[in-house]
């Protein structure tokens, strides 16, 4: 059940002015393919031919709007944007996971308050970045804990922000917060996303929390595709030990903190769910197994960095969501990188 509450490359001096518009052009043209991945329908826009503008009309309503969608078994995704955070609900307290921003904390706490009158007890990082530990003084007032991974908390006092909480509780590779018949556990297994990526799993809705990893309900291409958040050393490791873990502990469901959204029947958009099967896991790391492998089969050969975007066969990727060319190009850059450098 949904509620809705409405509130490094290289650069050369061009020669010609004509070189100087099909620059801007192609910048045009990459806008739109960031814009088209970041609310998941790149194919469409591009079918549709639709200019930037027009692609921001289209994602206009699901940036002001804020909804909650019932996860069952005491656990809720709470969606801002283009962004999700999750809350637990027990009878002895509410557990806040990712408060966002100050102004989707404000209508967070609002939602809290509908569903029950238990207090905020504690406030979960997923990781350090500001986009998800921002906003969460409101809750910090009500006499919230806050609790984050070790390494995000060194990260939050190395560069501080007033809108950031710092944590009360760290922990090193797990930690559990048990809230009368809820649990909510945290599991590090090394860098991945950034370097204190926090996965976690709600019981008894037996769902893992993965904020930033996936984005339901089908494999994707990153948002950003620079890659700058990814730890691409230790990225496929990462994958391979959660999905070991889920196998073990038996998840059934997997949640994630980016939005996916389509067309409905009447040619409307549509917020996609919150959840996936846990498989989701295996098919994103099958994403990142095809990419990294590409890019090293090129890089093997001896094909230079600028060259190998233009080897690597992209429709190998169409079936991902998301799905852009433009970008994967850039990704492949990025990839080169790592088997340069190492990391």
């Amino acid at each position: 059940m949904i509620s809705t509450l409405i509130p490094t490359s290289s650069w050369h001096r061009p020669r010609r002015v004509d070189t100087m518009i099909h620059l801007e052009v192609r910048l045009a043209a990459q806008a739109v393919a960031r814009i088209a991945v970041l609310i998941g329908f790149a194919a469409m826009l591009i079918c549709k031919s639709m200019s930037i503008a027009q692609a921001q009309d289209a994602a206009a309503p699901f940036m002001s709007f804020y909804e909650t969608e019932d996860l069952g078994a005491g656990l809720y995704a709470f969606r801002a944007g283009v962004e999700r955070s999750f809350f637990l609900v027990s009878e002895e307290g509410v557990v806040v996971i990712d408060p966002l921003n100050v102004e989707a904390a404000q209508a967070l706490k609002k939602e809290i308050t509908r569903i029950t009158d238990q207090p905020v007890r504690y406030v979960a990082y997923s990781n350090s970045f500001f986009e998800r530990s921002s906003g969460g003084q409101i809750f910090k007032d009500d006499g919230a804990q806050f609790v984050a991974q070790e390494k995000c908390a060194e990260n939050l006092l190395a560069t501080p922000r007033t809108d950031v909480v710092m944590p009360d509780i760290t922990f090193g590779d797990s930690h559990r917060i048990v809230l009368g018949d809820q649990t909510l556990e945290f599991h590090y297994f090394g860098p991945s996303y950034g370097n204190c990526f926090t996965v976690m799993v709600a019981r008894p809705a037996n769902v893992m929390l993965l904020s930033n990893i996936v984005s339901p309900p089908k494999a994707s291409l990153p948002s950003d595709p620079t890659l700058a958040n990814y730890s691409l050393h230790t990225l496929l490791a990462f994958f391979k030990a959660v999905e070991d873990f889920a196998a073990e502990s038996e998840v059934e469901r997997v949640a994630g903190g980016h939005v996916s959204i389509d067309r409905g029947d009447d040619g409307t958009f549509v917020v996609l769910p919150a959840t996936a099967p846990i498989l989701l896991i295996a098919e994103q790391r099958a994403f990142w197994e095809t990419l990294l492998g590409a890019v090293k089969a090129q890089y093997d050969r001896g094909v230079m960095a600028q060259v190998i975007p233009n080897r690597v066969d992209m429709d190998q990727f169409a079936e991902y969501a998301g799905y852009d060319k433009r970008s994967l190009q850039i990704m492949t850059r990025r990839v080169y990188s790592l088997y340069r450098i190492g990391r």
